[in-house]
């Protein structure tokens, strides 16, 4: 086996990146002179650069540190819009034509309860690396991403976190960095109100900023525009105290009385992926290059309530400790189709 000796550069490295030198030590172990330290703290060393500090009596120090790399964030492709009233919550997002897409696939993510102690964080991160490396996926954040546990918190959750919501919001851009530009927008849930309540804080918020995605505090009308086809969301955190599929299915469902046509109706909160149809009978009415009224037929529209996936895990979890029964598993992707259809898929 042959040893290796280390490079002069290396050993630069290994002597001034543990902890700070003084030009004397510096020369003693390197065996340079004065003016070959100086010319040597101009380099750049493999990604280090020197910082130069003073002790408390003015003797100067000097250390090779890595400094912080900035947060890159990949291009999206999509452009968006937002209402002219920053307080009503509207977006358009047109998506580029051309893509050689037989369908683009949105998915809600919501109630991660990130930083909880049942969070799964391994199925996360999973559904993180799939949005990641399949082009035509792209997602939504759909509420009560973090846990945000606080010392008025329902129960006792404030003891079962993994960490600080602090921490929970640095992971968080961390995790979804690589997802940024794949993130059509943000809005926050129950969880994330507790701070907003308590300081008028939405943690959510300041993870949008910092991945510049674009972000709402209330429920938001979207239409996704790709291919000569508009396709629309109406997305909400949502509430409910029904333990029953069809109680849920009613609250996620509500928004229908007082909303023109949606494709796609999204609500999180209750912890239990559902998808289901509802015929919208709708009136067509086709148009002439005047304007005028050339056809008008009546035609049966699907529009599809959906309930989001949490990503929990159940045994020794608070549901499990309630006695509630395991949720399914899965999320509920909405497919956007080339040829203007739309579906859902379960």
């Amino acid at each position: 086996m042959v040893n290796k000796t280390p490079s002069n550069e290396q050993k630069i490295i290994d002597f001034l990146s543990n902890r700070g030198r003084t030009k004397e030590e510096i020369a003693k172990k390197l065996h340079l002179s004065e003016r070959e330290i100086n010319k040597l703290i101009l380099k750049k060393f493999n990604g280090f650069e020197f910082y130069i500090q003073q002790t408390q009596i003015g003797e100067e120090i000097y250390r090779l540190i890595v400094p912080p790399l900035p947060l890159i964030i990949p291009k999206r492709i999509w452009t968006f819009a937002k209402h002219t009233d920053p307080k009503k919550p509207y977006i358009w997002i047109q998506f580029p034509s051309g893509l050689n897409w037989k369908k683009i696939i949105n998915v809600p993510l919501s109630d991660l309860q990130w930083g909880a102690d049942d969070c799964d964080e391994k199925q996360i991160r999973e559904y993180v690396e799939w949005i990641e490396k399949t082009p035509n996926v792209f997602c939504f954040l759909n509420g009560d991403i973090l846990n945000n546990a606080l010392a008025n918190s329902p129960g006792g959750s404030v003891y079962w976190d993994k960490m600080r919501p602090r921490i929970q919001v640095q992971t968080l851009i961390e995790l979804l960095r690589p997802i940024a530009h794949k993130i059509l927008w943000a809005q926050p849930g129950n969880h994330e109100e507790r701070t907003i309540k308590l300081a008028d804080i939405d943690p959510l918020y300041w993870i949008a900023r910092t991945l510049d995605i674009p972000y709402y505090n209330q429920p938001l009308f979207a239409n996704i525009l790709w291919e000569g086809h508009t396709f629309n969301f109406y997305s909400f955190h949502g509430f409910s105290g029904s333990r029953t599929e069809g109680g849920k299915l009613n609250a996620a469902a509500r928004p229908i009385e007082w909303t023109e046509f949606i494709m796609f109706y999204v609500m999180g909160h209750v912890h239990t992926p559902m998808g289901n149809p509802i015929t919208r009978r709708c009136i067509f009415r086709k148009h002439d290059e005047k304007g005028k009224i050339k056809e008008l037929r009546i035609v049966d529209r699907d529009q599809y309530v959906i309930i989001a996936a949490a990503w929990m895990e159940f045994w020794n979890s608070y549901a499990a400790k309630a006695g509630y029964s395991p949720p399914p598993q899965g999320g509920v992707p909405c497919f956007l189709l080339a040829n203007g259809g739309y579906e859902i898929s379960e």
